[in-house]
């Protein structure tokens, strides 16, 4: 699974409100930027992108468990975060 498809599972599963889901999508998705070799160097920076938007997601917590949205900075970060991963998700699209 490249770049643009994981960002794409990570966002159904964010749109369809399910945490298990969604910290099983970011699991596979940073295990995947982990251990593979990505095809040139696009693909190499779009990997380090995902692979800082799930540490990042990660560490303001999963929806319905850690998230905090209430709180200014998590919320930007929350946001930052999803307009990134469509971002991402956009190349699987095309």
């Amino acid at each position: 699974m490249n770049v643009a498809q994981h960002a794409g599972k990570i966002l159904a599963a964010w749109n369809r409100a399910d945490p298990v889901t969604f910290e099983l999508a970011l699991e596979s998705a940073l295990h995947s930027c982990r251990r593979s070799a990505p095809l040139g160097g696009l693909e190499y920076e779009r990997q380090e992108v995902l692979q800082s938007v799930i540490e990042r997601l990660w560490s303001i917590g999963a929806p319905g468990s850690r998230v905090r949205p209430e709180l200014p900075a998590a919320s930007r970060s929350l946001h930052a975060g999803l307009m990134l991963l469509e971002h991402l998700s956009q190349r699987a699209a095309a």
